[in-house]
């Protein structure tokens, strides 16, 4: 788990975005950021609860038992299987796309607007 200074949200995974600084070709620098505010000031917080069940830690780890980390590591894989398959899903890349448009132009186009205008 993560937190930023800056825009005081919590969050589990980072935004990966790779610098380019000019270059055509990499090597690209790797920078991790919040995915809220898109900035690098934040840190790592620590559990004090488990990962799967919830219940309060008593020594130092992520579970509390070892079937606590089974199935939260299970629930992870599922998880990272999800947040993968939307990351390739062609919906959630026009999503983006109009994302990036509106926000490079200033606009507040809509998924049907954009791409009645722009195709």
């Amino acid at each position: 788990m993560y937190g930023c200074q800056d825009c005081k949200k919590e969050f589990e995974y980072v935004e990966v975005v790779f610098e380019r600084h000019g270059l055509s070709t990499p090597p690209f620098e790797r920078v991790k950021l919040c995915p809220f505010c898109h900035s690098a000031n934040f840190s790592e917080i620590r559990a004090n609860h488990c990962g799967y069940c919830g219940s309060k830690l008593r020594d130092e780890g992520e579970y509390c038992s070892p079937l606590c980390r089974k199935k939260g590591r299970e629930l992870r894989k599922k998880e990272e299987s999800k947040r993968e398959f939307l990351k390739n899903s062609p919906i959630i890349k026009a999503m983006q796309e109009v994302e990036e448009y509106n926000r490079a132009n200033g606009t507040n186009y809509s998924y049907g607007q954009y791409y009645s205008l722009n195709r």
